[in-house]
Order: C-alpha cells, then structure tokens, then sequence
C-alpha cells in the first residue's frame, strides 16, 4: 500500500505549478555545503594541483547539478524529500572531506559520489512508478546514470592512474545522459523561473570564494600599496562579472531551443571552475608573484569571457 500521509508524498510534477516559485530553504542548506566543497578544491589549485582540480571539478559540479533538475521538475519538500536531500548532503560532506587529500582518498571519494548518484536514481525511480509523463526521461536517466555508477565502483578495484581513467569515462556517461535524453526533456521542459535561479546562486558561490581567496592573501602578507592594488583589482574583476551575469540572466533561455538551453547549462562548469581559478590566481599573486599566478589569472579571464559571451549569444 502506498505511503498518503501528508509528510509522505509522491513525487509530482512540478512544470504546471502556478505562482512564482523560488529557491527553498533546504535548497540553500544544499548550496552551503558545496560551499566547503568549493573552498577545498580551490586549495588544490593553490597547492598546484592543476589536475586535481579540473578532475575533481566536475564529479562535484554534477553532484550539485544532479539534484537541481531533480528538484526542478519534482521537488515536493515532504519527509520523502528532506530524507532524500539529508541522505545526499551526509555523502557530499565525505566527498568534501576526501578533496583534502585526493590521492590517499579517493576510495572515499569514490564511495561517496556514487552514494550521491545513487539517492538521485532512487529518486528517478519513484518519479518513474508514480508519474506517467515523466516515466521515459526517468527511465532514461536511471539507465544512464546506474550505468556511470557502476563505473565508479569498478574503479575500487584499481589503483593510481587506471582508477582516474575509469573515472573520466564514467564521468563522460553520466554528463553525457541529459544529452540522450534531449527527445525526452522537450515534453517536460524545466521551470524557467526556478531553473536560472539555481544555477545563479551557485555563481554566487564561486564569486564567494573569489572573494575569500582574496582576503585569505591578504591575510597572509603584509599590507603594502601594491597588495591593496591587486586585492581591488581582483574585487573589481568579481563585481564586473557579477554583474555581466546577472543583469543579462533570461530564464527564458532554458525553454528555448534544446541546444541553446543546454549550451548555457553546461556552460556554468567552465564558469564556476575558472572563477575559482582567479581567486585563487589573486591570491597566488599576492602571496607568492610569479608565472604560475599570472598564467592562473590570465587563462581565467579568458575562459569567463568566453563562457559569458557563449551564454549571452544562446541567450538572445
């Protein structure tokens, strides 16, 4: 029998909601923790660590990323859910906690990520049995994502380099499923007030950690003019990218064309990875000047400028 006490729902649909809809509270209790997630991989990138970052990047993007377009199509914020998220935010702690040591543990981070995929596919098989529409894009994705945790759990029984190719390959099927899937998500397209939402409040993490990092060199070296002029400059970049963000953010966009809507979903990964890499960069230069700071700040600015741009042309 069917669990209908009303802290214990089906997931719905959530497309057709009227009213405007915004963020939750336990959605924002989400975002924090990727806030120490984030701060942990921008310590390798300071550690010089170029690889680890960029590899560790993205399982931890699409772990955030997994959850919001769950969440957009079939939040219902009952005791069902909260458990869910609960469950979620316990295995992204672990997975935060092994970036402070990614060689000696990446078992743990393994585990923990497929822990994180795992809740969603249950998730997606609820969504499956108790909503009609939506049971192939469901469906579909189960498919996809299982198929990339099994991967990860291989990747235990193999050591050093082996274990981070196999984690490259299961990360190409899993950020590779939404992509498949395209003939599906045209019949449950997301909510365009929501969706944009979620994706801006992770900018403001990493425009957080820009922030943090500044001061974490400042910090740590002696106040001189030049240290002042490169710690305004660094806040003059994140507001400037603040606000070519946000002040041209259409949430129209993720109704559009499936290309351009996933164009500028896919986007934000380039985005949030190379603005914490000009915090980082920032700090690098006020803390130890040198190539690899300069080369941090520079290959940053590039990549947001691009990634900006490519979000604005799918915008228009």
């Amino acid at each position: 029998m069917a669990i209908t006490h009303p802290g214990w729902q089906r997931p719905r649909l959530r497309l057709l909601d009227t009213g405007e809809r915004r963020a939750t509270w336990l959605e924002l209790l989400y975002d924090l923790v990727f806030v120490v997630a984030v701060a942990e991989l921008a310590g390798l990138l300071g550690e010089h660590d170029l690889t680890g970052f960029l590899g560790l990047f993205v399982p931890v993007w699409w772990a955030w990323a997994g959850y919001v377009f769950y969440a957009n199509r079939f939040d219902t914020d009952d005791l069902s859910h909260r458990l869910l998220v609960g469950a979620q935010l316990l295995a992204v702690v672990l997975m935060a906690a092994a970036l402070g040591d990614p060689v000696n543990r990446s078992a743990l981070f393994a585990v923990a990520y497929v822990a994180v995929r795992l809740l969603l596919i249950v998730a997606y098989l609820r969504v499956s049995r108790h909503v009609p529409q939506a049971r192939r894009l469901a469906l579909s994705y189960v498919t996809g994502f299982s198929a990339a945790a099994a991967i990860w759990l291989l990747s235990l029984a193999l050591t050093g380099p082996a274990r981070y190719a196999a984690w490259a390959v299961a990360m190409v099927v899993d950020l590779a499923t939404p992509l498949v899937s395209r003939r599906y998500q045209g019949e449950l397209p997301p909510q365009s007030e929501h969706l944009p939402e979620r994706f801006g409040l992770f900018v403001v993490i990493v425009l957080g950690e820009v922030v943090a990092a500044i001061v974490l060199g400042v910090k740590g070296h002696a106040l001189t003019p030049l240290t002042l002029l490169i710690a305004a400059a660094g806040v003059a970049v994140t507001v400037v990218v603040w606000s070519l963000y946000f002040d041209r953010l259409d949430g129209r966009v993720v109704l559009r064309t499936r290309a351009a809507g996933q164009i500028w979903v896919y986007s934000h990964l380039p985005l949030a990875m190379a603005l914490v890499a000009f915090g980082v960069g920032v700090e690098q230069l006020i803390l130890h000047p040198g190539g690899y700071a300069a080369a941090l700040i520079g290959a940053a600015l590039v990549v947001v400028a691009a990634t900006l741009a490519a979000q604005r042309k799918v915008s228009r």
